[in-house]
């Protein structure tokens, strides 16, 4: 019975040594034909070619600029009516379902602290914020806006109602 425990050792032994080389012949060994070759003094010639290079970038350069300028011209236009400093009269815009405590701030940095106020978001508005927050489809895949209208019209959400009784954490 020794033996034959000892002989199944000693062929696990040679199977695992055989797998390994195998694997090693078929993934790891590299063949000369696929090692890059380099000669020490070799050289590109790139006369003349500094120059166009350079009219390209300041071309592509300049279009970048007209986009950017435009996209902000667009952007402008489109951002939502807001405060320029927090009213008097403050809404809890966490009440709406997605709006955490990171997000409420940075639709106070955008002047927004009202129910009433996203409640009267258009579509271009909304790409405006979504694009400011960097969760793109985030409010329509939420609801953002009919919960807003529900609230500033005094009614009340499912997830409001938690947030009054504290169930919710920030």
């Amino acid at each position: 019975m020794e033996y034959l425990l000892l002989e199944i050792w000693i062929f696990l032994a040679l199977a695992f040594f055989l797998g390994m080389f195998v694997q090693w012949f078929f993934c790891c060994r590299r063949k000369e034909s696929e090692t890059p070759k380099y000669e020490e003094n070799s050289s590109i010639d790139v006369t003349g070619k500094a120059e166009d290079l350079t009219a390209l970038a300041l071309t592509e350069s300049a279009e970048a600029n007209e986009t950017v300028e435009s996209a902000i011209s667009i952007s402008n236009d489109w951002r939502p009516m807001g405060f320029s400093s927090a009213p008097e009269s403050v809404d809890d815009i966490k009440r709406i379902k997605g709006i955490g405590a990171v997000i409420e701030k940075t639709l106070n940095e955008l002047g927004i602290y009202q129910f009433s106020q996203i409640a009267e978001w258009t579509e271009d508005n909304i790409s405006w914020v979504e694009n400011s927050l960097a969760f793109p489809g985030r409010i329509a895949r939420e609801n953002w806006i009919e919960q807003a209208r529900t609230l500033a019209d005094g009614g009340t959400t499912d997830f409001a109602k938690r947030v009054d009784k504290g169930d919710v954490e920030y």
